[in-house]
């Protein structure tokens, strides 16, 4: 097949630079790819679709070397791709995955098991053991495909809860390299954790790893106490460690930053900044509230929605100034709950609308699709009013995004305390997301705070984010990875 790939300018310039010598090889392993394959006039060519966390990885493959292993959505696609097209430094490698695999590992064990119990939701949970066999299944094959790239690269970084088996896997069949994991959503209590069949198999999966890390010191303790109450295995609290099979994995906060610089840079760009000025003007409205997220039962889109009409209620002098752009991005469609939570959606909305629109004005502009880039910059930067209210959330990089792309300082940012992002913007109006009238109430605070209180709750968020940035938290957890394992080695800890 003839294949070529397309990536988007800015990042390809930045895969142009010289790799650094002293970085370690990386083996990436995660469930998607960030490319998508795609066909004009009989010619393939591969696209990146990702930014965040997927293109940060793609840097620091180019930069220093490796593979990067995960699945490819679609038929015919290639089983490996050099990058960049021009001067290729690190390969990507596609598993095949087959429709009953998707079904019963992605929509079944990973959406309808694991999902919502990470997210202390268990009324949402549903056990299938046949699920679980397919995601042991997907797992080693994972692990083969591991198995063979791992001679050529220096330490291996799985992601994300779809592969917690694979670090075991891989340390079962006798490989030594250092082996991170990055567990991307929250971590239940331990309580909660119990509920699922396969809890041991799930944590000895995971205990495979050298590192393992979290967003916030409250999930890396819920994991250690599941190791130690549910596998009874010995840990230390204080430095973080876990001792298990004459081994030990270390566990820590490792909180997830943004591309601060790309944020800020693309922002101020003539296009995005008058795309933002159109939309301001087009919904004829002096306060702009914005809401995105993917359309899931853990971002409290639905409770959101009755906080906004609960702020209407009690402050009709607002009603005709102030605006919420609700963008509901499409995910897991062929997920009962998810079309059962669109269909609430679509109703609630149209009840606000109906009940409040007035002389040309709609309370609501509802937007079911994905954003470009530059398209969801501008719209950050049109509003004047982020309400980020996830019943829970690993970390959410929407409040980081909405920080970093509103230059201006006048913005206001209302965030569930229960996201990861609130430890870090303590700046803020932090509210509990299962109280409408905390949320209508940090509404009106919004609307009614001066611009010099904006000004500096903007600043310290900015500050923050800019600390800890993307770069520095992928370049601080592979420090610490290659560390640890060094000194575990020194020490006669591992092999793990």
């Amino acid at each position: 097949m003839n294949t070529s790939t397309n990536f988007d300018p800015e990042i390809s310039n930045q895969l142009a630079a010289p790799p650094m010598t002293k970085a370690p090889r990386l083996l990436v392993i995660s469930n998607r790819a960030p490319v998508r394959l795609v066909r004009d006039h009989g010619r393939a060519q591969v696209e990146q679709t990702v930014g965040g966390v997927g293109s940060t990885f793609l840097r620091l493959l180019d930069r220093a070397g490796g593979v990067w292993i995960a699945w490819l959505e679609g038929k015919n696609q290639p089983q490996r791709i050099e990058l960049p097209p021009d001067n290729p430094h690190f390969t990507m490698s596609f598993t095949r995955l087959s429709e009953r695999d998707i079904s019963d590992y992605y929509y079944g064990a990973c959406n309808r098991a694991l999902w919502p119990l990470m997210h202390f939701m268990t009324q949402n949970c549903s056990f299938d053991g046949r699920q679980w066999a397919s995601y042991c299944r997907v797992n080693q094959i994972f692990a083969r495909a591991a198995e063979a790239e791992i001679a050529s690269c220096d330490c291996v970084w799985v992601q994300d809860f779809h592969l917690a088996l694979v670090p075991r896997l891989l340390r079962q069949n006798g490989h030594r390299l250092p082996i991170g994991t990055f567990w991307h959503v929250p971590w239940p209590p331990e309580q909660v954790f119990r509920v699922l069949p396969w809890r041991a198999d799930l944590l000895r999966g995971m205990l495979g790893s050298d590192l393992i890390g979290f967003h916030t010191p409250m999930y890396v303790k819920h994991f250690v106490d599941a190791c130690e109450r549910i596998l009874g295995l010995r840990v230390d609290r204080a430095n973080g460690m876990i001792f298990h099979d004459s081994a030990v994995t270390k566990v820590g906060a490792f909180p997830l930053g943004i591309a601060v610089d790309d944020f800020r840079d693309i922002s101020m760009t003539p296009r995005v900044r008058a795309r933002a000025r159109r939309i301001h003007k087009s919904l004829r409205t002096p306060i702009v509230v914005l809401s995105v997220d993917r359309l899931d039962y853990t971002k409290g889109i639905e409770e959101r929605l009755l906080g906004f009409e609960r702020f209407l209620e009690l402050h009709p002098e607002y009603r005709g100034k102030v605006t919420l752009v609700l963008i509901a991005v499409p995910s897991r469609t062929r997920v009962a709950e998810y079309a059962a939570l669109k269909r609430r959606l679509d109703e609630l909305v149209g009840r606000v609308v109906g009940r409040f629109s007035a002389g040309g004005w709609v309370p609501i502009r509802y937007l079911y699709t994905q954003f470009s880039t530059d398209e969801l910059l501008a719209y950050y930067q049109a509003a004047d009013i982020a309400l980020v209210t996830p019943l829970r959330d690993g970390m959410n990089l929407v409040a980081k995004e909405y920080v970093a792309s509103h230059i201006g300082e006048g913005g206001v940012l209302i965030l569930s305390e229960f996201a990861g992002a609130a430890q870090e913007l303590t700046s803020a109006l932090q509210i509990n997301p299962y109280d409408i009238d905390q949320i209508a109430d940090g509404l009106y605070k919004a609307v009614e705070m001066p611009m010099e209180e904006r000004h500096a709750r903007m600043a310290q968020m900015r500050q923050s984010i800019e600390s800890n940035d993307l770069h520095s938290w992928a370049d601080g957890f592979i420090a610490a990875l290659m560390k640890d394992r060094s000194i575990q080695v020194d020490a006669g800890l591992s092999p793990n």
